[in-house]
């Protein structure tokens, strides 16, 4: 069996329920939003653990570092649940090599969820122990939490990069001709692409300092030097970040280029354009008002780069015959169009009530009083959310009354 038919043969048999480019596009897109909360989470620990660090040099770094703490807690949460998305797309059209993945390191696997654990109760400690009158050794906490992350996404980056690499799956299933089904090694490491990765975390962190300086400007309880003093330091995370993330891009490109010709492609040359742009931008443009519009100039950065992530993919399996085109299609519309209302819906509608409630009762310094509008927009969330969970058990239920009582 050669290493093609032998990935047509994992296949899932019952194939995909809709067109497969529909799960590639959804796959790219969804990553971004991952991504995006991944990187951010990264840069605000770095920072807060600067901070706490510094704070006695300036009271600022100490407000910093409990903000950034707040923000590095909530981006785990939605961080893991805005990852659920593109690992499952992952599994419906690259199921083969995602799979024999995992099973080679099914050990380093299995312990991304512990260690996901552990890391998120460090930071929580570190949390609630970030206060004025902390000692200097909580800072530990905070240290061991970021370490551990840092180690989940090397191990979620050699598991995709393994699944890149099918020709050497067999050498390190029996090396030597002896089979080795510990899964306690990770193959194969890019180091490129993963410092690239992390490297993202600073210009990331650098323009969501610049838009929140400007989010907490109409606050007339916080120190306007405080505020200028996060967009100072977002901007010069930023300048300083985006070379040092162009430098890696350009490092993974020349690995790459020992396999195939994606050096010459033109998506790469606009990834390299496009940051070169961003750090223009930031250099002239980082002045009070202008947040918003630098951290959304970063977003197009990071679709460039989910693509780009797609299409290294797909020149990697390409020569072993390997195209999701070619997936068998099973059309499931009912699944289809629940997904789809699902993600209008519930991520759309409930998604967008919980972040404009946020949005809104952080801007102001007393009791938030929800607006009609907002009002209005929470009826509907709940709704919405009610007649989701009807129709979600209905139609469970009549699929297991129509598979268990009749013919």
């Amino acid at each position: 069996m050669t290493t093609s038919s032998m990935m047509i043969a994992m296949r899932d048999p019952a194939g995909v329920p809709g067109p497969p480019a529909l799960f590639e596009a959804l796959f790219v897109g969804t990553w971004v939003l991952h991504i995006a909360f991944v990187l951010l989470t990264l840069g605000a620990c770095a920072l807060s653990i600067v901070g706490f660090l510094l704070r006695e040099r300036d009271p600022h770094w100490a407000t910093l570092s409990s903000s950034m703490t707040s923000v590095a807690k909530i981006g785990v949460s939605l961080l893991i649940v805005l990852g659920v998305a593109p690992l499952l797309f992952t599994q419906v059209i690259y199921d083969p090599q995602w799979y024999a993945s995992n099973v080679l390191s099914a050990s380093w696997a299995i312990a991304f969820i512990g260690s996901l654990i552990v890391a998120y109760c460090l930071w929580f400690v570190f949390y609630a122990k970030n206060k004025k009158a902390a000692g200097r050794p909580i800072v530990f906490y905070a240290i061991g939490a970021l370490t551990i992350l840092l180690l989940d996404g090397l191990i979620m980056h050699v598991l995709t990069y393994q699944s890149l690499l099918p020709e050497r799956w067999m050498e390190w299933y029996a090396p030597n001709g002896v089979v080795d089904t510990s899964g306690t090694k990770l193959h194969a490491i890019q180091w490129s692409r993963y410092l690239f990765m992390i490297s993202l975390s600073a210009p990331a962190v650098g323009l969501f300092l610049l838009a929140y300086s400007d989010y907490l400007a109409s606050r007339q309880d916080i120190d306007s030097g405080y505020l200028s003093f996060a967009r100072t330091l977002g901007a010069k995370v930023a300048i300083v970040g985006l070379p040092a993330s162009l430098a890696l891009l350009l490092w993974w490109l020349v690995d790459l280029s020992k396999d195939n010709d994606l050096i010459s492609h033109p998506l790469a040359w606009l990834l390299v354009v496009s940051f070169l742009t961003l750090f223009l931008l930031v250099k002239k443009a980082s002045v009070p008002g202008r947040g918003y519009a630098l951290l959304a100039a970063g977003a197009p950065i990071l679709c460039l780069v989910s693509l780009w992530r797609e299409i290294v993919r797909v020149a990697a399996l390409s020569p072993f015959g390997y195209s999701i085109s070619d997936y068998k299609v099973n059309i499931d519309w009912p699944s289809t169009i629940l997904f789809v209302t699902t993600l209008v819906g519930v991520g759309g509608l409930v998604g967008g009530f919980f972040l404009t409630v946020s949005y809104e009762a952080g801007r102001v310094q007393n009791v938030y009083t929800a607006s009609p509008n907002v009002a209005r927009l929470g009826v509907g969330a709940v709704t919405v959310l009610i007649l989701w969970l009807s129709i979600f058990f209905t139609y469970g239920a009549a699929i297991w009354v129509r598979n268990a009582f009749l013919p």
